[in-house]
């Protein structure tokens, strides 16, 4: 009864302060340590671990023992978020975004929820080799009335099995594959088609059923090869050359496809991720590269950073992308973050991206946009994140500027 009371304030407290510090790879560079350090996934995102709860807990501009009104409030979140001997760990990240419209120059500012997810993890005692993972987002129930994004999933729910720590680890479950960097805002261009009216490629909270092995047992190296279903992926649609609408990976398959055709499409992943540090530990980098393909559709990320600890971070990806007689995209992203205070982070980010459709086989069209995005992330309260944007946005049909916040809450 006691978890459970906590884990209900802590939802309530989410839920009063609007709805993700997901996976934040700037903070490997600043820090010098892999993803895996502070997540459960190796990629980053999702439940975090208790040295990722511990960190998160610390790393606030006030502390809640020094404000009568929440030192109480705070006193609940106990001393980790693992409970029964370190047996269940539980999570969430909340977000929520205030944006008007670059479209329209007098379109009204909303908000609207990114995230509301809710994650556990168990790990029974004598199973040491075994963790048991999911989690559920309530915002794509949201996205999905909207019809925004197709092919995304709500839930993910994985099993971990790793005899050793310097061993391969095998992920089996309905999760996101591992490919190129993951990052904690989906409006961000890398993934999508890019133009006036923008669409993911990858939808946020992709998952499919598959497999994937892991093997981070080297300081310098992060590997991973994956095996899915294309049912999620199968559901976002393009249009091809000759006219037709079909799926991105081609129009002999589709969500509803029996499990035996499923099998016999496969999509197919692999990452290879390098981590370089200085032996005093004052710089650290990665660079990377991830392929994911299956069918017309072929994905290739190029990624690469590097950091001075606790001061300064660079990073930035490009992707390729090619779906078979209907479309090329090229996109790339450079953020550079700066830490004056552990608790303050601001960014400056410059996206590009490229579509080429082939509307016919004389004809091609290309979309362009042109994102630079000026913020700041503010941890004010442990658990709290705001994160305020100047965004200037360019494409074919528009050039716009807009003010943005972010609100994020998590645990």
């Amino acid at each position: 009864m006691n978890i459970l009371a906590r884990f209900c304030v802590v939802l309530i407290l989410c839920t009063l302060e609007a709805p993700p510090l997901a996976a934040l790879p700037q903070f490997s560079l600043l820090t010098g340590n892999r993803c895996l350090t502070c997540h459960v996934n190796a990629q980053g995102g999702g439940i975090r671990s208790e040295l990722g709860w511990y960190v998160a807990k610390d790393a606030s501009m006030l502390n809640p023992k020094d404000i009568p009104l929440l030192r109480e409030l705070y006193a609940l979140d106990g001393e980790s978020n693992s409970y029964i001997d370190g047996q269940l760990t539980i999570g969430m990240d909340l977000r929520g975004q205030m944006t008007r419209s670059p479209i329209r120059d007098a379109a009204p500012r909303k908000f609207f929820p990114m995230q509301l997810a809710l994650y556990g993890a168990l790990k029974l005692n004598g199973l040491e080799w075994l963790t048991l993972e999911g989690g559920f987002d309530a915002a794509s129930l949201w996205e999905s009335a909207r019809g925004t994004y197709r092919g995304q999933s709500g839930w993910t729910a994985s099993a971990l099995i790793q005899p050793g720590i310097t061993l391969p680890l095998l992920r089996v479950g309905h999760f996101q594959p591992t490919i190129g960097v993951r990052y904690d805002d989906h409006t961000m261009l890398i993934r999508q088609v890019a133009g006036a009216f923008p669409k993911p490629l990858i939808p946020p909270m992709y998952a499919d059923w598959g497999a994937e092995l892991q093997y981070d047992g080297l300081q310098w190296l992060s590997l991973s090869v994956g095996a899915f279903l294309p049912q999620n992926l199968s559901a976002i649609n393009t249009e091809y050359r000759d006219g037709s609408f079909g799926s991105i990976i081609g129009n002999t398959i589709a969500p509803d496809s029996s499990f035996a055709r499923q099998l016999r499409s496969p999509t197919l992943t692999g990452r290879v991720k390098f981590w370089l540090r200085t032996e005093d530990h004052a710089l650290n980098s990665y660079l990377g590269s991830s392929i994911l393909a299956n069918g017309n559709l072929q994905m290739l990320s190029i990624f690469a950073g590097v950091g001075l600890t606790d001061k300064l971070s660079l990073m930035g990806e490009y992707l390729i992308a090619d779906v078979s007689k209907s479309f090329s995209a090229r996109n790339w992203t450079l953020e550079l973050t700066y830490r004056p205070f552990a608790w303050l982070y601001p960014y400056v980010r410059y996206e590009q991206g490229r579509t080429e459709s082939l509307v016919n086989v004389n004809q091609k069209n290309t979309t362009f946009a042109n994102n630079l995005t000026v913020g700041v992330q503010w941890f004010p309260l442990p658990y709290i994140e705001l994160r305020p944007e100047w965004r200037f946005y360019d494409n074919e049909r528009v050039t716009a500027t807009r003010w943005n916040l972010q609100v994020h809450f998590f645990y």
